[in-house]
């Protein structure tokens, strides 16, 4: 087998193996690309940190875990697993746009992530979720000091 065949070949299955990752974490595909490409306009302080670590805990820790790594008691049996914010290599695929639109709308077809925008039950501000967003980033960067983005 030639070099570039070879190469080919392992270049492929690496992306397979990423896309294979992408489909069992939850994390949603299908996000427009206006929302997307969106940077995070809100940071945490101290107080704020608190008070998402709160928020955190009473609606996402149940499936996300305490600790953010997708192990919480209801995560067993779900046909799409709750995702891990504390695989660094995953979370760098999501941008925060893209965080921001599951959170705003749940997750997609077959996970049990409900919404949590204005529209939905929980009834987040817009601003309320980009906190949560910045929150979900710290799991990776816990030490980025008093605000985070």
């Amino acid at each position: 087998m030639s070099r570039s065949v070879l190469n080919t070949a392992v270049v492929g299955s690496a992306f397979a193996l990423v896309l294979a990752c992408a489909a069992t974490s939850g994390a949603r595909d299908d996000v427009p690309l206006e929302i997307a490409h969106r940077e995070n306009p809100e940071s945490l302080d101290a107080r704020e940190i608190k008070y998402y670590a709160k928020q955190f805990k009473a609606k996402c820790a149940r499936c996300h875990g305490l600790s953010g790594d997708g192990g919480g008691e209801e995560s067993a049996g779900q046909k799409v697993p709750p995702t891990d914010f504390t695989d660094a290599p995953f979370l760098a695929t999501r941008s925060d746009g893209q965080l921001f639109y599951q959170i705003l709308v749940g997750g997609g077809e077959g996970c049990a992530m409900p919404a949590f925008g204005p529209d939905s039950d929980h009834g987040w501000t817009e601003e309320k979720v980009w906190h949560m967003v910045a929150f979900v980033r710290r799991f990776v960067a816990p030490d980025a000091g008093g605000e985070t983005r």
